[in-house]
């Protein structure tokens, strides 16, 4: 029997840790009558509870409405489950499930849990398992507890998904990794899923249960690091720093980094969904960066490596520009090498001076444009793209603070001609009859936000390194939204088919990374 545990879902969302004192109370009622979406969510989780209020449901269900009206994700899932369960309403599914859909297609993780038992129970819809797994299975990869649960079931079964033990036992697996198992499914429920992992796991071979054990540690790891979670705080990037680029293979997505000064090498693996932000643009990619350049890059662990996942990369002009930072220049040396230091400001960033050499072919900008010479002077502020050559320090790119806006424009043209010959990577979110959720990848969510209503796109599939092949299915845009807290998330798509017949070509894909084609 799936996991629904009807009035503690309800009390998980709207329950609050700290009762509102009178003071607090009033400041959030008055954020909230201005408008305030998140204010209101609050209040309205006040009033359900009863803290430091009077409880009261139709109140609450109010406040709800006014944040959810807003697109507010948390208070559409509080409406999904005051809908579902009859909290101070007559219990409506079909109601119920408009509030999860909203939510659901946003990403949130209860939503599509509760979407998925909805169809597994054929509450507010028809029966269907495979749309069950399809929800479960979206929350799961997220870290859902209960939909992991929930999902292993359908495996350990065969209903909704092919039968398979070993998919069920890595489930199983991961459900039971969660903390606080008996807060999460109650204490008989938390029980039964260890039951069930051993029981699975029985079933097994040697070679099963091995590689179980990898897929359940890749699985926790790329939880951590789902494209959902990239555009909000503190998510990604658990170790971040100065490196030095070595090499990339295009064709795996791998690359070999070093600490900065060069040390010990270490591979990672990038995200098809990492983002990127070089010459003051977003987008570019990996194989932009030169072999030795120096890279401030955000890392999160893999199974077996603390900086197993490449997330992020900014380049050192973006990333001293963003702060303020810039080499002063202490010495010349002719106009083939000089010595400079890191400033914030008017004060030194660190004391150290670093020598540098002038490559021949070094691009030099001055004034906003392409120079012959660049007549470096004693204190002169530079920004500078540069590579190391063993000990040597050698710069392939000078410029100064006039030509950082012209740097910008070029290489926002350049990435601008990419996307428009291959697109925006992402993936199927969901596909309902000739209507397709696409998710673009929090890469491209600066391009992304160029789309238009009514613009004829393709989607196409992807060989090796994610670039685009052969395949192509024509849409058309609907609507579209970024989903990040400071607009560098994802963005979801909401697209029409032009042949609704491609559906089913697409439905074969939807696990797959694909690219968004702007223009016919």
């Amino acid at each position: 029997m799936h996991v629904r545990l009807l009035g503690f879902a309800m009390l998980l969302l709207i329950a609050v840790t700290v009762s509102a004192n009178a003071d607090q109370l009033s400041d959030l009622t008055t954020k909230a009558e201005k408008g305030d979406a998140a204010s209101q969510y609050e209040l309205g989780k006040l009033y359900a509870s009863g803290q430091g209020v009077e409880k009261n449901e139709l109140t609450a269900l109010g406040w709800f409405k006014k944040a959810a009206a807003q697109g507010h994700t948390k208070a559409e899932v509080s409406l999904g489950s005051i809908y579902a369960h009859g909290f101070g309403v007559k219990q409506d599914w079909a109601e119920s499930i408009r509030w999860y859909r909203l939510a659901a297609t946003k990403g949130d993780t209860t939503a599509q849990h509760n979407l998925g038992l909805d169809y597994a129970h054929g509450h507010g819809v028809e029966t269907d398992l495979k749309q069950a797994a399809n929800w479960f299975r979206k929350a799961a990869e997220q870290g859902h507890a209960r939909a992991q649960f929930n999902l292993g079931e359908l495996y350990e079964s065969g209903k909704g998904v092919p039968q398979s033990d070993l998919e069920a036992y890595i489930l199983y697996t991961l459900a039971s990794e969660h903390e606080n198992q008996e807060h999460i499914f109650g204490k008989a429920k938390a029980e039964e899923v260890i039951a069930k992992r051993t029981r699975t796991e029985q079933k097994l071979s040697g070679d099963q249960k091995e590689l179980a054990k990898k897929r359940t540690a890749e699985a926790r790891f790329l939880a951590a690091v789902h494209p959902r979670k990239f555009g909000a705080p503190g998510f990604i990037g658990k170790s971040r720093g100065w490196f030095v680029w070595k090499k990339w293979n295009p064709a795996t997505w791998e690359a070999e980094v070093t600490t900065d000064p060069p040390g010990d090498v270490f591979k990672v693996r990038v995200l098809p969904w990492a983002t990127t932000y070089r010459h003051l643009s977003y987008g570019p990619r990996f194989d932009e960066l030169l072999p030795g350049e120096k890279v401030n890059m955000f890392f999160d662990a893999d199974a077996n490596h603390r900086r197993g996942y490449c997330v992020h990369f900014q380049d050192e002009i973006s990333q001293m520009k963003g702060h303020g930072h810039y080499w002063k220049i202490v010495e010349t040396k002719g106009d083939k090498a000089f010595t400079a230091q890191v400033f914030a400001g008017d004060k030194p960033l660190e004391e150290k001076v670093h020598p540098f050499e002038i490559d021949p072919a070094c691009k030099k900008w001055s004034g906003g444009k392409l120079a012959d010479k660049f007549p470096l002077q004693k204190d002169d502020h530079v920004y500078m793209t540069w590579c190391y050559y063993g000990d040597r320090r050698v710069v392939k790119l000078l410029a100064d603070d006039a030509s950082l806006e012209t740097l910008k424009k070029l290489e926002s043209e350049r990435i601008a001609k990419e996307v428009a010959l291959e697109g925006m990577a992402g993936q199927i979110e969901t596909i309902d009859k000739d209507d397709v959720q696409f998710m673009i990848y929090s890469s491209y969510w600066f391009q992304a936000g160029k789309l238009k209503p009514g613009e004829i796109v393709h989607l196409a599939a992807t060989g090796p390194g994610y670039r685009p092949t052969d395949f192509r299915v024509e849409a058309k845009v609907v609507s579209h939204k970024n989903r990040g807290m400071y607009g560098s998330g994802v963005n979801d798509v909401m697209l029409k088919l032009v042949r609704p017949e491609d559906a089913g070509r697409l439905r074969e894909r939807v696990t797959q990374v694909l690219r968004l084609i702007p223009g016919k």
